[in-house]
């Protein structure tokens, strides 16, 4: 029989065999009532940590440059 399990590092959710040494140590088990033990392993569940940094809407290492406001200013053979 499977039982679901949590590991305590990724927080990833999944089944292992119940005679798995890494019960207790590097995984804990899930509640029997939400997952009862399973003769079949059930699709993992993959934990995807949050980031807290604010996520940000321009491109990253790209600057906008300034728009000119007539485009002979930049140009020096148009220069009065």
């Amino acid at each position: 029989m499977f039982i679901r399990v949590k590991d305590k590092s990724t927080g990833h959710e999944f089944d292992v065999p119940e005679s798995d040494q890494r019960i207790g140590k590097a995984f804990k088990p899930l509640s029997k009532n939400h997952y009862p033990p399973s003769a079949v392993a059930r699709r993992p569940k993959h934990h995807i940590g949050r980031s807290s940094a604010p996520v940000t809407t321009e491109p990253s290492g790209v600057a906008e440059e300034p728009e000119k406001e007539n485009e002979n200013d930049a140009d020096p053979k148009h220069a009065v």
